[in-house]
């Protein structure tokens, strides 16, 4: 039997539930369904004892003085909104375990704001690294020698990880699995925990419909969800203006300044990120690019290349190979 990898989690009251929970499935999923993989998960804290958590729950906690880590351990610290963030980052048994656990884990970061912890002890001084975009203009003070990714799902910076936001602890997570057991394992628990079986740290935090959906003005409500309803459909720029009730030259100029491009370049990168999806479930190239509204095959093979970097087809057979 493999000897297992531990998992040391490290939270505090108010802390965001899901940066322990997510990451600890992914390797307790990997345990129990594959016998290659042995991972043992611990959640600890300053106090030991019940945590309370932002959510209202609090979990039982061992006692992090007691841990005696090894060469072989990854070490986790859970993010938190402001308030309790900050007095985590002010917790002096806090910042001396962090170093302490830098010192010895083969793995050491945070996921989401436990970047902030983090960076209170100087751990991330001249390293890169991914926080939640909200954060990323707060952590440029907070550690001006770092090399903040504004996009990144995740980082890797040496033994350094750090994630985005509460569900990219889970990419992260898998990351991690597929660096200690390969691609296949890590394909088998992502399929168990129907998620996406591969996003690539550097891939961006948002789609174009979240970020979309984040920027939007009262005055544009349900454009977004109206377009993606019809993406199939032939959509003039008039017809948006229509859809919101301003004139096309009006609408034309005040969306590209909301946006930060034209609502025809906008419509396509809709289109173009429902198509990889599509491809991504199994379907068929042309298929896909039908059912987004492109006619011809070239002028979508063209367009898909120039947003994502590879072709419909390639893109689709790097997804069957991760899956594999």
């Amino acid at each position: 039997m493999a000897i297992a990898k531990r998992i040391i989690f490290l939270t505090y009251d108010g802390a965001e539930l899901l940066d322990v929970t997510g990451p600890a499935t992914v390797f307790a999923t990997a345990t129990q369904i594959e016998p290659a993989a042995a991972y043992e998960c611990l959640t600890t804290s300053v106090d030991g004892g019940l945590v309370q958590h932002s959510c209202g729950i609090g979990i039982d906690t061992k006692l992090i003085s007691e841990i005696r880590f090894r060469r072989t351990d990854t070490f986790l610290v859970a993010g938190a909104l402001q308030r309790p963030l900050l007095r985590a980052m002010n917790n002096e048994r806090i910042q001396k375990a962090v170093r302490r656990a830098a010192k010895t884990c083969e793995r050491y970061g945070s996921i989401c704001t436990g970047g902030f912890v983090l960076a209170a002890t100087g751990l991330l001084a001249g390293k890169s690294l991914a926080t939640h975009w909200a954060a990323n203009t707060l952590m440029e003070k907070f550690s001006a020698n770092s090399t903040i990714n504004p996009d990144a799902l995740y980082v890797q910076d040496d033994r350094l990880w750090t994630s985005a936001g509460v569900t990219t602890g889970i990419d992260m997570a898998l990351a991690m699995l597929e660096a200690d057991y390969g691609a296949v394992i890590k394909a088998k628990v992502a399929k168990q925990l129907v998620v996406y079986a591969h996003r690539p740290g550097h891939q961006a935090q948002f789609s174009d419909v979240l970020a979309a959906q984040i920027r939007v003005e009262e005055h544009y409500a349900g454009l977004v969800d109206w377009l993606m309803n019809r993406l199939d459909k032939p959509t003039k720029v008039s017809d948006m203006a229509s859809f919101v009730g301003m004139s096309e030259r009006s609408f034309h100029r005040k969306f590209s300044a909301l946006f930060a491009m034209p609502p025809g370049k906008f419509l396509e990168n809709l289109r173009l990120d429902h198509a990889r999806v599509l491809i991504e479930a199994g379907e068929a190239v042309t298929v896909a690019g039908n059912r987004v509204g492109f006619l011809s095959p070239s002028a979508f093979r063209i367009a898909f290349k120039d947003k994502f970097g590879v072709s419909p087809r390639h893109h689709r057979e790097m997804q069957a190979v991760s899956s594999s």
